[in-house]
């Protein structure tokens, strides 16, 4: 399993940094890569799995109640489940619509509504005693940051060519000034993101071909 050090450690090779001189640019760079990859969507940055349970009363919801909150890239639906497991999707609203709908007389109950701003999200109506789960499905969401050499997660190990390829193109621009190996570096993260991409549509594809009513 490639970690992070290994990472830092190909890309240095790749360039002949053998005295460490670059290694402080090389960590940007990662950072960089990965910031810049985990917008897009692929099949490791995928979940259906961030959940926070209902407060009665509490329509606001945060990185208290759940810390992936404020770091949501796209959320793709909403779903309300309550104590039998059944599961109603939510509508996504905007979030002055809300805003209208949840003053002090707001009617209380099952939400069938969400907004999401400020990092945070809302939803309608207010939760009631009863108990709720709201299950998000996300498409992509941010993985957790790495903050030590001997981690590793999906980046350095999924997705690690095309984080390297990324990160090395980022080098060579910012860094080392060096246009060939900048443009050679790009054409290879070009290539290892469709790769990826490409990867995801087979995993999630149906294999059918789905009508189109007109």
């Amino acid at each position: 399993m490639a970690t992070l050090a290994q990472l830092k450690a190909d890309i240095a090779d790749s360039i002949d940094d053998t005295t460490g001189e670059y290694a402080p640019q090389i960590a940007k760079a990662i950072t960089k890569a990965i910031r810049y990859c985990e917008r897009e969507t692929y099949y490791f940055n995928e979940t259906r799995d961030i959940t926070f349970p209902t407060v009665n009363g509490q329509d606001w919801y945060g990185v208290a109640d759940n810390a992936n909150i404020p770091t949501l890239v796209h959320i793709d639906m909403v779903y309300c489940e309550d104590a039998s497991g059944e599961r109603d999707q939510i509508l996504r609203y905007r979030p002055a619509d809300i805003e209208l709908l949840a003053d002090n007389s707001a009617s209380r109950g099952e939400p069938y509504a969400y907004a999401y701003f400020g990092q945070r999200i809302r939803i309608y109506p207010i939760p009631d005693a009863t108990p709720y789960i709201i299950r998000l499905q996300l498409a992509p969401y941010r993985l957790a940051a790495l903050t030590a050499d001997n981690q590793s997660n999906a980046w350095t190990t999924e997705a690690e060519d095309m984080i390297f390829a990324r990160a090395k193109y980022i080098l060579a621009k910012d860094t080392l000034k060096d246009v060939s190996v900048a443009t050679e570096a790009l054409n290879d993260y070009m290539d290892q993101a469709s790769a990826l991409k490409a990867e995801t549509s087979k995993r999630n594809g149906t294999g059918k071909i789905i009508p189109t009513c007109f």
